[in-house]
């Protein structure tokens, strides 16, 4: 990660990044038909509707995709696409923790983490069953 990072905010996005520095995965929810909307958006994309709110998941989610790039130092930097159990591909884009590349199998189940980083978090997945 960049040594200086500023997420870039808006309207719709503002919510989320207010979340994430309370350590509270806070996404777009449309009120109107249910629907999960990531990444947030001004009106739902099922319905059209702009009577958006924000709702906390529960954090769980399988492994839909994945891809394992450099990191600091040479190490390993896994960046997964975990979609949400409260709706098919609700996904959001995170790194994987505590999980060697070669032990990573899609459909895996998750859960939701924090990993601090500067003066806020970053929220990151690792699998149920790791401590």
């Amino acid at each position: 990660m960049p040594e200086e990072y500023s997420p870039r905010m808006n309207h719709d996005s503002a919510a989320y990044w207010r979340g994430v520095s309370a350590k509270t995965l806070l996404l777009a929810h449309c009120k109107s038909c249910d629907h999960w909307i990531h990444p947030p958006r001004a009106c739902c994309p099922a319905c059209w509707s702009d009577d958006i709110e924000h709702r906390s998941p529960s954090g769980q989610g399988t492994l839909y995709s994945y891809t394992v790039q450099a990191g600091p130092g040479g190490r390993p930097l896994i960046l997964g696409w975990v979609e949400l159990v409260e709706q098919q591909r609700l996904l959001l884009v995170a790194p994987l923790v505590d999980i060697a590349p070669d032990a990573i199998k899609i459909g895996a189940k998750l859960h939701l983490d924090w990993l601090p980083f500067q003066n806020t978090f970053v929220p990151t997945f690792r699998q149920e069953n790791a401590q």
